[in-house]
């Protein structure tokens, strides 16, 4: 960390950019971050190249994200070091391969496990709750009375989505002094449990009933489908069905939930979340996904049938193999 801590220190200019399919740590590490960096003079740029859950707009609302074609000659001419939050690998950052590749220096800050350290500077801490955490941690380092309101709300918002509302076991002690501390500096929890969690629309209700009407359970694993005709059906973003996921691991005797959403003819994301003993990382990246013990995904260039056949035969020679398919 103190090698990225001079680092920041003496660049002027940064980008910061995640991983596709931007969800709640990815956002709100970002904000913080870019956030902070103006706080201490620098200038700073949040670009990502990928539409954003409306849920999180009352963090992103007021801020200009930017996509890497809009970025100035000027810009992009001058020394920046970009700065990658919570992508494990350097080919799902959401920006323009020239702007990775003109970069004086890389920072890679993440928590997942299957990170393969692709920065010029590191700080990867596989068991960590979040990349808020990671971003917590730096920017209390450099200065924590720079962490204003805006910017404790940001990493509060990233710590609770990444931990499931603290349910999931990434939350650890520091996870619980951290959001301490933030809501000591201005965290608003009730409005985030108010955007995040309390205000689904109509129509998402209605997706998720037809969502869990596919639900499947074969022993230990369950798995649901969402078709590209169900989020037009209802009008519905494809970046809003994150947590739809979570309905096949809750329920009991599952250990393993899987949920297959079709992003077109030939493009299946598959989400992947287990409780205890099964290690979807690992599953993961079978398909050239990858993620954490307990939350993990890949995308499958193929159609769904075929995707959802070759994950399922997949999962029960796995299970088996094993011995947890009963």
């Amino acid at each position: 960390m103190n090698r990225i801590i001079d680092v920041i220190n003496s660049s002027k200019t940064f980008i910061i950019t995640s991983h596709v399919a931007p969800d709640g740590d990815n956002v709100g590490s970002s904000l913080a971050l870019t956030w902070f960096l103006r706080a201490m003079g620098k200038e700073s740029y949040y670009v990502l190249n990928d539409s954003f859950p409306q849920n999180l707009a009352f963090l992103y609302g007021n801020e200009k994200i930017l996509e890497s074609s809009e970025l100035s000659k000027q810009i992009l001419s001058s020394e920046y070091t970009l700065i990658a939050l919570d992508c494990g690998d350097i080919n799902r950052l959401a920006i323009g391969k020239d702007i990775i590749n003109t970069a004086s220096s890389l920072i890679n800050i993440d928590h997942h496990q299957s990170n393969n350290r692709f920065g010029d500077y590191n700080y990867v801490v596989t068991d960590a709750s979040s990349t808020s955490e990671l971003v917590y941690n730096l920017v209390s380092k450099i200065d924590s009375n720079l962490i204003s309101p805006k910017i404790a709300q940001a990493l509060y918002t990233g710590l609770v989505t990444d931990t499931g509302r603290f349910q999931y076991d990434n939350a650890s002690i520091s996870a619980f002094l951290m959001a301490a501390d933030l809501l000591s500096k201005g965290a608003d929890k009730q409005e985030v449990t108010r955007n995040i969690y309390q205000s689904d629309s109509y129509d998402y209700v209605r997706l998720s009933a037809e969502t869990v009407s596919t639900l499947e359970k074969e022993g230990i694993f369950s798995f649901m489908i969402l078709e590209t005709k169900m989020l037009e059906k209802y009008g519905v973003s494809y970046e809003d069905t994150e947590d739809l996921v979570n309905y096949t691991v809750n329920l009991d005797g599952v250990e393993l939930g899987i949920l297959f959403k079709e992003r077109g003819p030939k493009q299946v994301k598959v989400s992947f979340r287990s409780k205890q003993f099964i290690n979807v990382n690992e599953i993961a990246s079978k398909f050239d996904g990858g993620g954490h013990m307990r939350a993990a995904g890949c995308t499958i260039n193929n159609s769904l049938q075929e995707a959802v056949a070759m994950v399922l035969n997949y999962i029960r020679e796995y299970l088996k193999e094993h011995g947890w398919n009963h």
